[in-house]
């Protein structure tokens, strides 16, 4: 998230709030479903083709809306589409049919014009965000444009008529619904965003909306938001909230003590208040897919170019304590960049991390060995690196605890911790002016390939600078040659994943996040994704209390 900047740990905290207007009685007052949310972190932009962040993956997710949506249980179901897509025999035509009864915020109908739009600007090189790469390795002519060989209205995507949508592949890809439910394939009004110009997407005014609420009150750099209801959205009789109001709190502490005043109906924990609170009859335990990690970057003149410097840091982690004594939320100490219960083998069912084993560990020993090597080969017998990471507090809990465990290992390492708010951490990281990012990543698709492609040399997400044509091959032939042949493909996979982390260290996982919470038992609905967007708001119930 895809696919893929640092990360979010997210809190929902509802209340239902009643109002009564002059003349009419609590009897027959129509109540108005309020809920309270908080965000660890801003809201960068509503621009489809400009996100690189968790909370504005979130916010896009209900304020705009797809082709398909997935639904409870991450299966993707018909949204502006009005039913699964006709494949061709060969799989590589894609013939979807629109719902005549989606609409804009603004009353105009949602068009397979708004779709070509939408894709053509994700693919040109001017506008092309990060994301890209979804793109290039799957629609017909994306690479060529991307590369400016070709112009955008030649992009392998039809409008025979308003409400049909015709999607040309270069291969077949099995997961390919399910990825027409990430943000980046969402449909833009061009006469809306072309009248907005530059500030497309930059507040809550300059966009416009087809999902199941609208926002309200926001501007870049805001850190309060509203979500209402809209009435223009085609399900709108299934949107069970009015309106949501958010507010970004960095602070566990604070949410806590809003929760325990009953303020705030949900609140994520870290570490601490996990402990603490692990036998309320409030607290609960999600399973995720989302991976904390380190990452290096290898730009030229920067130290971390240098391999054994890359081994040393990664091998003098030792994750099973910091998951333990930092997280204790239940997260699972990483070996691996490929999740846990995320995807399994083709024809043995066996899952990927089970398979592939440890790629990275603890080991005093040969942290300090590589390091010792590193020290030679830069001529350097002290370092020190720059950890950027973001301002709130579990991040920063986390900078300053590995920070600490590797001087501990290897006390010739200096780290000078950076802390900034989201937007700043963003354009730093973007431009390179780092050394070690903590980042997290949840995956766009059902597909190891996911966690893996960002690090291809061409990959508009590699902002990690690291370069491998033996990589680059492995992930070519998963994404070309091997694709129709899933044992093949499989090994590529296994294969790549092993040259990332132990052999060139490009990245140090850390641990895949669980999420522990506490939320109020009238509240339901809070639908959690495995892949793709965080969450969907859409089903979110709240049960009146007395």
């Amino acid at each position: 998230m895809k696919k893929v900047f640092a990360i979010s740990i997210l809190a929902l905290l509802v209340f239902v709030t009643g109002c009564n207007p002059a003349g009419k009685s609590e009897s027959t007052e129509s109540k108005k479903a309020v809920v309270h949310f908080t965000e660890p972190a801003e809201l960068l932009t509503l621009d489809t083709t400009q996100e690189e962040d968790f909370t504005s993956f979130n916010a896009q997710n209900q304020v705009l809306e797809g082709l398909y949506q997935l639904n409870e249980k991450d299966e993707a179901i018909p949204a502006v589409a009005k039913e699964l897509p006709e494949i061709s025999e060969d799989k590589q035509t894609y013939t979807i049919a629109l719902r005549d009864d989606a609409k804009w915020s603004n009353g105009d109908p949602v068009t397979a014009e708004d779709f070509l739009y939408a894709w053509r600007r994700a693919v040109t090189p001017e506008t092309a965000p990060s994301y890209a790469s979804l793109f290039v390795s799957s629609i017909k002519n994306a690479d060529a444009i991307y590369q400016g060989k070709m112009k955008s209205d030649q992009l392998g995507v039809e409008a025979p008529d308003e409400h049909t949508l015709v999607i040309h592949l270069i291969k077949p890809i099995p997961y390919f619904t399910s990825l027409l439910t990430f943000e980046t394939f969402f449909p833009i009004n061009q006469t809306f965003a072309e009248k907005q110009g530059s500030d497309y997407g930059t507040s809550a005014k300059t966009t416009l909306y087809n999902g199941p609420f609208t926002l309200d009150g926001w501007e870049q750099n805001s850190d309060t938001w509203k979500y209402i209801k809209n009435p223009k959205y085609w399900d709108e009789k299934n949107v069970k909230v009015d309106e949501i109001q958010t507010t970004v709190v960095k602070s566990t502490s604070t949410a806590v003590n809003l929760y325990q005043t009953d303020e705030l109906d949900r609140v994520v924990l870290d570490g601490e208040f996990s402990k603490q609170y692990k036998n309320d009859p409030d607290f609960q335990n999600q399973n995720d897919t989302k991976m904390g990690y380190l990452r290096f970057n290898q730009g030229q003149n920067k130290l971390l170019e240098n391999v054994n410097l890359r081994k040393a840091i990664s091998l003098a982690i030792d994750r099973e304590t910091f998951v333990k004594n930092i997280l204790g939320d239940g997260s699972i100490a990483a070996t691996g960049f490929i999740p846990q219960n995320f995807v399994q083998n083709p024809k043995t069912g066996e899952d990927f991390r089970k398979e592939n084993g440890v790629q990275q560990t603890f080991d005093k020993t040969a942290a300090q060995t590589a390091f010792t090597q590193a020290k030679e080969e830069l001529h350097k017998e002290a370092i020190t690196l720059v950890y950027l990471t973001k301002d709130t507090d579990i991040e920063k809990k986390t900078a300053e605890y590995l920070a600490n465990q590797i001087a501990e290992v290897l006390p010739d390492i200096k780290f000078e911790i950076t802390t900034l708010p989201s937007n700043n951490l963003q354009q730093r990281y973007l431009s390179g002016d780092y050394d070690i990012a903590f980042g997290q990543w949840m995956p766009d698709f059902k597909d190891a390939i996911t966690f893996l492609d960002m690090f291809a040399s061409t990959s508009g997400l590699n902002h990690v600078n690291y370069k491998n044509p033996a990589y680059d091959r492995l992930i070519q032939a998963a994404s070309d040659t091997d694709a129709a042949d899933e044992e093949k493909r499989w090994s590529d996979l296994l294969q790549a994943e092993h040259l990332l982390l132990a052999e060139d260290y490009t990245i140090a996982p850390i641990y895949q996040q669980q999420t522990a919470l506490l939320q109020k038992k009238n509240i339901s609905g809070v639908v959690k994704h495995s892949f793709g967007s965080p969450y969907s708001f859409k089903y979110i119930q709240v049960e009146e209390t007395e």
